[in-house]
């Protein structure tokens, strides 16, 4: 008889419970980042418009979203303060919804090539100062090989930043998943 009781608590209070549809990015079988109802998300339509916004409502892979700009002003004594203007619904597919950006990359500065490149430009303004106060030649024959690295150095730097992918384009690798909350 206490089993039923507990049983039949369970089950109410388990349709009282507010469980939340939600939208996950998945890298095919790994799963990135998920988003809920009440979250804020930045995603790039098909028309490849960026849009900040907070997510009202995911309902049958549609999201409800309310854009939002957030931007310093300057108040009346000229001290910055922080305003956030939202503006109307937005209703959109999960299809439609062309990329996300990366927000949490690890080594970033390396991934991306500034690192290689932030230290090839710095060696060689370093060398040619070195070299100039030195009265020697800038191009000579003992200085070449480490103009040559320094500029080696740089490309590669430039070679990953340009290679760098800086969003999760949807498609082939990436892609969104609606999961629902209701039992099917």
């Amino acid at each position: 008889m206490n089993c039923c009781k507990l049983l039949i608590i369970f089950i109410f209070i388990t349709k009282l419970s507010n469980a939340q549809d939600i939208i996950v990015l998945k890298d095919r079988r790994k799963v990135i980042e998920t988003w809920f109802a009440g979250q804020n998300i930045q995603v790039q339509l098909k028309n490849k418009q960026w849009i900040n916004a907070l997510i009202n409502k995911i309902q049958n892979d549609s999201l409800s979203l309310r854009p939002f700009v957030t931007q310093v002003l300057a108040n009346r004594w000229g001290m910055p303060y922080v305003d956030t203007t939202f503006y109307g619904i937005m209703n959109t597919s999960a299809a439609d919804i062309n990329a996300l950006p990366k927000t949490h990359e690890s080594l970033l500065y390396v991934r991306n090539g500034f690192i290689f490149q932030a230290g090839g430009a710095g060696y060689l303004i370093l060398n040619l100062t070195n070299t100039l106060s030195a009265d020697e030649p800038f191009f000579g024959k003992d200085n070449l090989p480490n103009i040559v690295i320094a500029a080696g150095v740089f490309a590669a730097g430039t070679l990953l930043h340009a290679l760098h992918k800086s969003t999760f384009v949807i498609g082939k690798k990436y892609h969104l998943e609606y999961i629902s909350s209701k039992p099917s």
